[in-house]
């Protein structure tokens, strides 16, 4: 009971925050993907393209109170939670009170955390049990992995909710499992786990998607992630074979493809009227784009530094913006069919946010940059490792994970894709600060005893 009433303590600055954010773009902020899947929970035409299980809990949500807002503060209420939890954690490794209160504080205050929460994706219950899973595994490095079976089923628990709310969630999660298997007193368990996470996704995609008539996601669909590597090529007019060539000229003509933005594929496959879908042929564009890969391995790689810059450049370019939240329901067909409009309850702030979102997001400095907490929170945990516990490794592996995940099926340099570990990040870097002032505190105290029996 100590736990969920400290989880609830620590979450009650982070609701508050969230709720004030929401009612500034109430009901909610939907993107075109936000609407899409609210069509789906509407009608219950499902596909597959957000997975399918993510729309369900939704819909548990919707049978409440039948609309986007009670969903969206669904949503944030347990995000707050998972936080709060994580932060009832570090006080168990020592980390001090005024510590955590700030952080109850500051982190729902960070500008990417109350503007995508209040923003109906995917994205952020599966930030929820991003955050679960790795305070969980904080719990577990405290007493080296000799845990009840009641705690193994939490972390297994954890792991299944990333695999069923995001497509690549099953690598994340199997992912956690498969490397702990390293530490010897987690090694069945977490194996089991690993195994669990594996079948939890294969019905998922199987057994789920039969017993609502739900369609799978398309194959011309999935071959959206092969298409930055065929563009890459065409833009660095690399030599194609003629069987190459009519596979990449059935989709669009090379001009088209020259006009592709290395960092995003999105734009040209959705709203290009050049792109054939009925063109797509997966098995072939797959193909393609892994042979020019082996033959073109340089072109590759740049492709590959360019569409993954959320996770490694820490600086700005010159007039570059991050795609992230719209502020707004976006208005499209779908959003005037489903009669969805923004009605804000405090406009005042709603408009401030727009202006500081431009501010904050379309600049040079770092921080605006994932990047840049990414590597915060990595050398926080290799500190954490050194002062604090050498299990600690294990900390940021779900947030590493995510990342590692994305790695080739990133289509858009979108800061939600990545966000989940951003905050994963952030709650580390208090946790290393924490500790870290627990020990300058404890050498202090040690120091000061040893003047004064020096002294006597």
């Amino acid at each position: 009971m100590r736990t969920i009433t400290s989880s609830i303590a620590f979450a009650i600055p982070g609701i508050l925050i969230y709720l004030v954010v929401h009612l500034a773009f109430w009901p909610a902020q939907m993107s075109p993907d936000s609407l899409d899947q609210w069509q789906q929970l509407l009608t219950w035409d499902f596909e597959d393209t957000h997975p399918v299980s993510g729309t369900l809990l939704n819909w548990m949500f919707y049978r409440i109170v039948p609309s986007p807002a009670f969903v969206v503060f669904a949503h944030y209420m347990l995000f707050a939670l998972a936080t709060g939890y994580f932060l009832t954690e570090l006080r168990r490794w020592g980390v001090a009170l005024p510590i955590l209160v700030a952080a109850a504080v500051l982190f729902p205050l960070f500008p990417p955390n109350f503007l995508t929460v209040t923003t109906l994706w995917k994205d952020v219950p599966f930030a929820t049990a991003l955050i679960a899973l790795t305070a969980l595994l904080l719990r577990g490095a405290r007493s080296g992995f000799i845990l009840p079976v009641s705690a193994w089923v939490a972390t297994g628990a954890a792991g299944i909710a990333l695999v069923l709310l995001r497509h690549n969630g099953v690598i994340v999660a199997a992912g956690v499992f498969l490397v702990l298997c390293a530490v010897r007193p987690a090694r069945v368990p977490a194996a089991t786990l690993a195994v669990v996470q594996i079948v939890a996704f294969v019905l998922s995609k199987t057994l789920l998607l039969m017993s609502i008539s739900a369609a799978p996601q398309s194959a011309q669909l999935r071959s959206i992630i092969a298409l930055p590597m065929l563009a890459a090529m065409i833009r660095s007019d690399v030599h194609l074979s003629a069987e190459q060539e009519q596979t990449i000229l059935a989709i669009a003509p090379l001009e088209a493809w020259k006009s592709v933005p290395c960092g995003n594929v999105v734009p040209f496959y959705f709203d290009d009227p050049r792109v054939s879908h009925a063109g797509i042929e997966p098995d072939k564009v797959f193909s393609t784009a892994g042979s020019l890969a082996i033959q073109h391995p340089i072109v590759a790689l740049q492709q590959e530094l360019c569409m993954t810059e959320l996770f490694w450049r820490p600086w700005a370019r010159s007039h570059e913006q991050v795609a992230d939240t719209p502020l707004e329901i976006t208005q499209n067909a779908l959003a005037a069919q489903l009669k969805l409009t923004t009605q804000s309850k405090i406009p005042g702030l709603a408009n401030w946010l727009r202006w500081f979102r431009g501010r904050y997001f379309n600049g040079k400095g770092p921080f605006n940059r994932p990047a840049l907490y990414l590597l915060v929170g990595l050398i926080a945990t290799v500190r954490l490792t050194i002062i604090a516990n050498p299990l600690l490794w294990v900390s940021w592996l779900p947030a590493g994970l995510n990342c590692a995940s994305l790695m080739l099926l990133i289509q858009s340099q979108e800061y939600r894709f990545v966000w989940p570990s951003v905050a994963v990040s952030l709650l580390i870097a208090v946790f290393a600060a924490g500790i870290e002032v627990s020990r300058r505190q404890s050498t202090a105290t040690l120091h000061n005893a040893r003047v004064i029996a020096s002294d006597s």
